[in-house]
């Protein structure tokens, strides 16, 4: 009160500067970031969907953004697992060259891109945000799977197979890692394409990023908590996941590629996910992109209003600029 007194009493006058622009996209600057993390969830969320169709033998489930199906799976059958279990059994001796990286990677991927693209904390503020919000939106994403296609994960299956690391408590199909890394693969590549033309060894960053996607996702059937199957259907979520977020982020439709996966496709059943099948899901390119996996290509027009996704994909493709050249 003593501070109100001595400031005068008189009633505050009316301004310009008390109000602001209803629905604006600038606002996001003034908005911290688990604020904005919140709303880009939900503006993203608005055209998720998931539905599980029960089916004579197991059901299928699918995912769908803006009503359009980018990814649908069975569940694993006992047999397709029984094969699928002796296969995480063969990476059991890669523990001792892998298991400082796997622990690491239980709190998060984000930071084991950062070195391809050569961006310090220091100068990728908002490129770090836009990666760490798509690794949690890629987790949100593969849940509805996990808990409809209930898959039992190795160490439920074969006692000898003793994880590296505490088995998480939900499903194994799909890897949210592997969803993760997926998506923030694709995002990467998608900025490191939209950047400035004089950004150097773009082609060379690409295949870093992309092997570094698949590495990650191997890292959890070397910790003995993921099968191989969890890796390729992970991919087909993120890889979606990751084009959504890039055409939301240019207010541009989205070039989905729709895929669907059979885990006991007889090729399937016994296949192991190594990095050329990794680089044959991301080439929109491929038509029969590995054992088990169909797809199909369809665009799903832009939003009509501006999207959230824009404000923090300009600064984040600001970040990887300094990339150039000439910079």
């Amino acid at each position: 009160m003593a501070v109100v007194h001595l400031a005068g009493t008189d009633d505050f006058p009316v301004f310009g500067g008390g109000t602001l622009t209803p629905n604006a996209t600038d606002h996001m600057g003034r908005y911290g970031q688990d604020v904005r993390s919140m709303l880009l969830t939900m503006e993203f969320l608005e055209g998720f969907r998931s539905a599980y169709t029960p089916e004579p033998d197991a059901g299928r489930l699918s995912l769908s953004w803006a009503e359009t199906d980018f990814a649908s799976f069975v569940p694993a059958s006992a047999e397709t697992l029984a094969t699928q279990v002796n296969l995480v059994r063969y990476y059991l001796d890669q523990r001792s060259d892998r298991g400082a990286e796997i622990v690491a990677q239980t709190g998060g991927v984000t930071e084991f891109f950062a070195p391809i693209i050569a961006l310090p904390a220091a100068r990728s503020k908002h490129l770090t945000e836009l990666l760490q919000f798509v690794q949690h939106l890629a987790g949100l994403c593969s849940m509805p799977a996990k808990h409809a296609l209930a898959c039992r994960r190795p160490d439920e299956l074969d006692s000898r197979l003793v994880p590296l690391i505490p088995t998480p408590s939900h499903g194994s199909l799909p890897s949210g890692h592997a969803t993760q890394a997926a998506a923030i693969s694709t995002v990467l590549v998608a900025l490191l394409e939209a950047a400035d033309p004089g950004i150097s060894h773009v082609a060379e960053r690409r295949d870093m990023i992309h092997a570094t996607g698949h590495r990650i996702a191997v890292n959890r059937t070397v910790a003995g908590v993921h099968y191989p199957i969890d890796s390729a259907a992970g991919f087909t979520i993120g890889i979606n996941v990751g084009r959504i977020i890039a055409a939301l982020g240019q207010n541009a439709d989205a070039e989905l590629l729709k895929f669907s996966f059979d885990p006991n496709d007889t090729a399937a059943q016994g296949a192991d996910f190594i990095l050329r099948d990794a680089k044959a899901l991301f080439d929109p390119a491929s038509t029969t992109p590995i054992a088990g996996v169909s797809v199909e290509r369809a665009t799903v027009a832009k939003p009509s209003a501006d999207s959230k996704f824009a404000w923090l994909w300009s600064r984040a493709l600001d970040d990887i600029n300094h990339l150039r050249a000439s910079a």
